[in-house]
């Protein structure tokens, strides 16, 4: 009986809790991005709004540094995007992982990576609900400070797009082709940005 108990406690706790849901993403969309403090690569404690400031666009991505395919596969692949975009875009990733600014700089040696990195603090997590599962998490953020698009698990056949998109065509493809169609699509939703 109580591994039963157990096995059912887990359940709910996974089914829960566990990932975003879509009235949680739809109620940040359309609405002005959260505010959050964390550690800049110098080792400074920063607030966001010093980085994501109106009258540009902005990209933000959330990623832990556990997560493989979204972090050691995906995002060195946004380096182009990032070279191509970041004097119109502002840029920034988010690594919601326990690390120290020598960790940080390793790993983006290591992955290679060029956005610039803010270690976040625990409000960020809450403030957009972010879960393991979810990430990369990347918000796009328009001239006014609002957010338009939120993708999850770019490199994933379980991914995530607020407002929906279908992508069943995600289904069939290889990581590679699931990482190269996201890029295309994350550059197309950039030049929206800077339209606006």
């Amino acid at each position: 009986m109580k591994l039963l108990t157990g096995l059912l406690i887990l359940l709910l706790f996974f089914s829960n809790g566990f990932s975003i849901t879509d009235d949680e993403l739809n109620k940040l969309i359309g609405n002005k991005y959260k505010t959050f403090r964390g550690i800049d690569e110098s080792g400074k404690v920063i607030n966001i709004k010093s980085i994501v400031k109106k009258g540009k666009p902005a990209v933000i991505i959330f990623f832990a540094i556990g997560d493989k395919p979204g972090t050691f596969d995906f995002l060195p692949k946004l380096n182009p995007t990032y070279e191509k975009y970041k004097d119109k875009v502002t840029f920034v990733a988010v690594l919601l992982s326990r690390s120290s600014v020598e960790e940080v700089k390793k790993l983006k040696e290591l992955l290679p990576l060029k956005i610039p990195v803010i270690l976040a603090f625990n409000e960020t997590i809450d403030r957009y609900k972010i879960s393991k599962v979810d990430v990369p998490y990347i918000v796009f953020v328009d001239k006014s400070g609002k957010i338009k698009r939120i993708i999850l698990r770019p490199e994933s056949p379980m991914i995530k797009e607020k407002p929906d998109r279908d992508n069943s065509d995600y289904e069939n493809k290889t990581q590679k082709e699931r990482i190269d169609l996201s890029i295309k699509r994350i550059e197309s939703y950039l030049e929206k940005l800077e339209e606006e």
